[in-house]
C-alpha cells in the first residue's frame, strides 16, 4: 500500500543524490519496504497527478488501491496462501459431504493418521521421554541433561509415561489390517477447576468395537473451586463418595496401555495434562479433520459429529453437561469414518474445491478457463481447467492472457480459444523484493539482530521492476474485451521479516526444551513477541485493484 499512499521513495535518484543504502546507513529506521501494516478497510483513491511515475498507469486503469488481508491467524501466527484461498470455493451448504466424497481407493491405515513429532510439539502435547531424546538429538548431538531434568521435574509432580517396552505379541498378520494389530482406546476426560487449576475428575476409554473398558469418577487432590457443571457434568453430589485418585488411574493406565496402544480423541493435549501421564502414539480427531474455515481454526467434536456423522452430542444442556461415553464414542466413529473414506477426507482441500472445477459443471457452466503461472501449473487447479500453459518469465504471462482474452471468431488464436475465466501471475516483482527463494533473500544469521537478516533491493532496482510491471498490466488491460472483469492483488504483503522471526523463534523453542535459560542462544521475550506478531501483519497485508472495462 505504501507504493501508493507515498510513504514510499519511488522517485528516480537525481545526480548527485545518495543511493539507498547510503541513506539506509543513516536511517537505519526507516526502510524502503516498510510502512506499519494496518487494519484499514478503506480503499485510497488513485490520483495521477499525486503518484510516482512508475506507477501512475494504475490510475489510468483503477479507480482505487483496496487493502486486502492474505487468510490466516495473528493469535497462532500462521498464514495461508493467498492463491489457493482465491482459487477455492467451500462446497454448498446443502453438500451431504458423506455422499458426495468416495471411498479412498485403498483404505488407509490407522498408523498413517498418528500425529507426527512436530504435530505433537505444535499442538502443546506433552512429549514422552522417547519424543524428548529425539527433540534434543535434532538440535545437539552432545550428550546433554536437561531432559533427563525435566523427566525428573515430572516425575516430583506425579507425572507417568507408557512403558514402551511392552507390546501387544499380536501375530504378525495382523499388521495387514487397517488397527494394524495395534490397540485403540478413544479416550475423553472431564475436569473442574481447583484451587491449583483443572485437575481431572471422569475418564472413560472405550476399545475399537465400541465398548466401555475404563470409566470412573476421580476424586480431585486440592479443593474444588467451580465444578464447570455445564461442560464437565460433574457435581458434588457425584463426588462425595468418590475415593479414587490420580495415582489410582495412572497405576490403571499404566497396566492397560503399551507400545501398540494407540489413542484417539479431540485435543487429548488438554487430558493427557489433566491425567499427568505421556504417551507417545495419538490419534487428534481434531487434526485429521479440519475446520470449515481451514487450518489453524480447530471444529468443535459437537460441529464434527454433526457434520460428519449426522449426530447431536453435547445437547443435554447446562445442567446434566457432556457426556464423557458419548463424547469419546464420538471421536471412534469419527476415526473409523475418516479411514474408509481416506486420507483427505474431512480437511479443507476436502469441504472445498477449485473454482475451475465449480466453473466446469452446471448450472453455471461449462465455463472455458485457463490458469497461467511459472514451472509446471498442471498440478492442483491446474487439473480442472481447460487450458494450462506454463511460462518462464512475465513477458511469456502476459503474451499468454492475451491470447486467452483475445480468442479467434473463427475458431482458435494458436489451437485457444476465448476463455471465460483465466488466472495469472507476474513474479518479476516479487523476485526483485527477495519475497521469494529463501527465508529473507540472503544467508539467514540467526544469532545476528534482526535488521542485519533482512535484505532490500537498491532504489533503482525496485522502481525498475515496478515499472514492468505496472506495464505488463496494461498490456493485459488492454487486450481486455468490453464488459470484463479485471482483478489484480498481491496476494499478501511483505513476509522476510515475518520468515525471519519464525526461524528466531523454532531455534528458540528447539533450545529450551533441552537446555537451560541462560544457556539458549536465543531469547524469546515479550518484546520479541510483539516483533513476530507485528511482521506477520505486515506479510499478510496487500493490496488489490477492482475494475469493469
Amino acid at each position: 500500500m505504501n507504493m501508493f499512499s507515498g510513504s514510499l521513495d519511488l522517485e528516480p535518484a537525481a545526480n548527485g543524490e545518495e543511493d539507498t543504502d547510503t541513506l539506509k546507513k543513516k536511517n537505519p529506521n526507516k526502510t524502503i519496504d516498510g510502512g506499519d501494516a494496518t487494519d484499514d478497510y478503506f480503499p485510497i483513491t488513485l490520483d495521477r497527478r499525486k503518484l510516482a511515475p512508475c506507477v501512475q498507469d494504475m490510475a489510468d486503469m483503477f479507480p482505487h488501491v483496496w487493502p486486502i488481508k492474505a487468510p490466516g491467524d495473528n493469535r497462532q501466527n500462521k498464514m495461508h496462501s493467498p492463491i489457493h484461498s482465491f482459487l477455492t470455493t467451500p462446497l454448498p451448504k446443502s453438500t451431504d459431504i458423506t455422499k458426495v466424497t468416495p471411498s479412498a481407493p485403498k483404505r488407509i491405515k490407522v498408523t498413517q493418521l498418528l500425529m507426527t513429532l512436530n504435530e505433537l510439539v505444535e499442538n502443546d502435547y506433552p512429549l514422552h521421554s522417547s519424543q524428548l531424546e529425539l527433540v534434543r538429538r535434532s538440535v545437539w548431538q552432545e550428550e546433554t541433561d536437561e531432559d533427563r531434568e525435566l523427566l525428573a521435574k515430572r516425575k516430583l509432580e506425579g507425572w507417568v509415561e507408557t512403558d514402551l517396552s511392552k507390546g501387544n505379541n499380536r501375530d504378525k498378520n495382523q499388521g495387514g489390517s487397517i488397527t494394524e494389530g495395534k490397540t485403540i482406546y478413544s479416550l475423553d476426560c472431564e475436569m473442574c477447576q481447583t484451587e491449583d487449576g483443572l485437575e481431572l475428575t471422569r475418564i472413560t476409554l472405550i476399545d475399537w468395537d465400541g465398548k466401555v473398558v475404563y470409566d470412573t469418577l476421580v476424586k480431585p487432590t486440592k479443593p474444588i473451586t467451580d465444578y464447570l457443571t455445564m461442560y464437565s457434568g460433574i457435581t458434588k453430589e457425584k463426588l462425595e463418595e468418590i475415593s479414587t485418585t490420580l495415582v489410582d488411574v495412572q497405576e490403571h493406565l499404566l497396566e492397560l496401555f503399551n507400545d501398540d496402544t494407540i489413542l484417539v480423541g479431540q485435543s487429548l493435549d488438554s487430558d493427557l495434562l489433566a491425567m499427568k501421564f505421556s504417551h507417545p502414539h495419538i490419534v487428534d480427531t481434531s487434526c485429521i479433520y479440519h475446520h470449515a474455515r481451514g487450518p489453524p481454526y480447530k471444529a468443535s467434536l459437537r460441529w464434527l459429529t454433526q457434520r460428519f456423522l449426522k449426530r447431536e452430542i453435547q445437547n443435554a444442556g447446562a445442567v446434566s453437561g457432556h457426556d464423557s461415553i458419548e463424547d469419546a464414542r464420538a471421536c471412534l466413529d469419527l476415526l473409523k469414518l475418516k479411514l474408509e473414506k481416506g486420507e483427505n477426507f474431512g480437511t479443507s482441500d476436502d469441504n472445498r474445491e477449485s473454482v475451475f472445477k465449480r466453473l466446469a459443471r452446471p448450472p453455471h457452466g461449462p465455463k472455458r478457463t485457463a490458469i497461467i503461472d511459472y514451472g509446471d501449473p498442471h498440478k492442483f487447479h491446474g487439473t480442472f481447467s481447460t487450458a494450462v500453459i506454463p511460462c518462464t518469465d512475465d513477458l511469456q504471462v502476459t503474451a499468454a492472457v492475451t491470447r486467452c482474452a483475445a480468442g479467434d471468431p473463427s475458431g482458435t488464436v494458436d489451437g485457444l480459444p476465448a476463455m471465460d475465466f483465466t488466472w495469472a501471475r507476474l513474479r518479476t516483482l516479487e523476485i526483485a523484493r527477495f519475497f521469494s527463494g529463501g527465508s529473507t533473500g540472503g544467508s539467514v544469521d540467526i544469532d545476528g539482530p534482526l535488521p542485519e537478516v533482512v535484505r532490500d533491493p537498491l532504489k533503482e532496482v525496485l522502481i525498475e521492476s515496478l515499472a514492468e510491471t505496472v506495464k505488463r498490466i496494461k498490456e493485459v488491460y488492454e487486450a481486455l474485451p468490453k464488459c470484463t472483469a479485471f482483478v489484480v492483488y498481491s496476494g499478501s504483503g511483505d513476509p522476510r521479516k515475518w520468515r525471519c522471526m519464525n526461524e528466531l523463534q523454532k531455534r528458540f523453542k528447539e533450545e529450551y526444551k533441552v537446555r537451560k535459560w541462560d544457556q539458549l542462544s536465543v531469547q524469546w521475550t515479550d518484546a520479541e513477541e510483539q516483533k513476530l506478531r507485528a511482521s506477520l501483519q505486515t506479510a499478510r497485508s496487500g493490496v488489490g485493484f477492482m475494475v469493469v472495462k
